[in-house]
């Protein structure tokens, strides 16, 4: 499954539509939580799609050199090992990722014409000439020129972006955490079994806990809004609830909600990912300013008893 990042991203973004817009029932949050959910995995198979695509080109881009009337030195011994990498290969060759094609419809998304633009992109760089140079590529080699592509290529392209954004509203926001999943899954080919690793990388295991922990994020912290604020409000000092900005109220809601409501996950990883998300999403002084409320909400919380984390550690890890 996508990661719990991208999952407390989601609850929060929803959240804010909600508070900002105040049109949507309470009732209908869910439901759009996991509509963006789904768009946003869309979102990861299209750019996976794109990295396929822009490797496959090379044999595209060979073949018609070869077919040239005038052919330049350039045109000769084409290096088209970037098509082979083994693990494009492996999702080729995998019977669920050929049925998210179809189901998703992920081919509509793709334009050839910006492949091209991709791979020409791709082709003048040091990057790829010197992965070209390698005779045998290692794991390490095949996973760190696709890392590449799928960053400094198919993510640093305007051109792309503006093509995508007619068909994901608010690609501003999955087009980082979507690609930052993607270059990390990839990091995991060296270390794991190639079957289990397929599975991952390809989101095929369905991990309904990772669903659940969305869904009880968002209800625990509608079905407590109260109780949320009550614990929040008298450790602003000289703030009104109202002066805060909204996001950075809604990310401090979010963290307090881990920290009573959920049981399972750790103190210490609740504070670091909202103050880590508050850096993409908020003002330059919102990490401070949050880190600064949780820290004192934890300790008071704490001296209650009212953090109950089921296993050991959980509270101070």
């Amino acid at each position: 499954m996508i990661s719990r990042r991208i999952l407390r991203v989601k609850v929060m973004q929803v959240l804010f539509s909600h508070e900002i817009s105040g049109e949507e029932r309470s009732d209908s949050l869910e439901k759009m939580l996991l509509m963006r959910i789904d768009k946003t995995k869309q979102l990861y198979y299209v750019y996976l799609q794109y990295l396929i695509e822009v490797c496959q080109y090379a044999l595209v881009d060979a073949a018609k050199r070869a077919n040239k009337h005038i052919q330049e030195e350039s045109d000769v011994n084409i290096n088209t090992t970037i098509a082979h990498n083994s693990i494009i290969t492996g999702i080729q060759a995998s019977e669920h990722y050929k049925r998210i094609l179809n189901t998703q419809t992920i081919s509509s998304f793709i334009d050839q014409k910006l492949v091209k633009e991709l791979f020409k992109k791709l082709q003048a760089s040091d990057k790829y000439v010197k992965f070209c140079e390698i005779k045998k590529h290692a794991k390490a080699d095949e996973v760190e020129i696709l890392r590449y592509i799928s960053k400094k290529i198919i993510g640093a392209s305007q051109s792309l972006d503006e093509h995508l954004a007619e068909y994901f509203m608010g690609l501003e926001d999955d087009h980082f955490i979507t690609l930052h999943s993607l270059q990390k899954k990839l990091k995991d080919y060296a270390e794991m079994d190639e079957h289990l690793f397929l599975k991952s990388f390809l989101l095929e295991v369905e991990d309904i806990e990772e669903i659940e922990f969305s869904k009880d994020l968002l209800s625990n912290n509608l079905n407590h809004r109260d109780e949320l604020n009550k614990i929040i409000e008298p450790r602003l000092k000289n703030w009104d609830m109202d002066r805060v900005a909204v996001m950075d109220i809604i990310l401090i809601q979010l963290a307090v909600t881990e920290f009573l409501f959920l049981p399972h996950i750790p103190l210490k990883v609740s504070l670091n990912e909202y103050i880590d998300i508050s850096k993409e999403y908020s003002t330059s002084k919102s990490k401070d300013f949050i880190n600064g409320i949780l820290d004192k909400a934890m300790k008071v919380l704490n001296d209650e008893g009212k953090i109950q984390k089921l296993g050991r550690g959980l509270i101070n890890n």
